[in-house]
């Protein structure tokens, strides 16, 4: 044991480095955004796991067509945290047109302690895996 202290106090240069990095690392995990899922993931989550689904689009991309199980909150932050309150036990996975709106979302929820799914690629995937959507 002498062998490994006098190992850490000759090559500090060495070890100095590798802590610093293992502390970002854990860093970043705990402040990491949320995890993405591929649209057959998500349909996983809400048959197996009876995600709440939360569609973040505008009024302009929902009227294009929705998923059949989605709650439409619209991108308001306010909106969808009521949603999550009703549901609070559910996973709860968010979308929007492609993605973009989800990510800002989630990180806001998860400064708020609420942990979320994204829809990877939001509803653009969604359809490009040829899965249906409602008029």
């Amino acid at each position: 044991m002498p062998y490994f202290f006098e190992f850490l106090i000759t090559n500090w240069f060495l070890v100095l480095p590798l802590v610093v990095a293992i502390s970002l690392f854990f860093y970043s995990e705990n402040s990491r955004k949320a995890t993405k899922l591929d649209p057959q993931e998500v349909i996983f989550q809400l048959n197996n796991k009876d995600a709440l689904l939360i569609d973040l689009r505008n009024e302009k991309e929902f009227s294009k067509g929705k998923i059949s199980q989605a709650i439409y909150v619209g991108p308001d932050l306010e909106n969808c945290k009521k949603e999550i309150e009703k549901n609070s036990e559910k996973p709860i996975v968010l979308f929007c047109q492609n993605g973009n709106k989800s990510d800002e979302f989630s990180k806001e929820l998860k400064k708020s302690g609420t942990d979320t799914f994204i829809l990877k690629g939001g509803i653009n995937s969604w359809t490009a895996d040829g899965l249906p959507l409602l008029d």
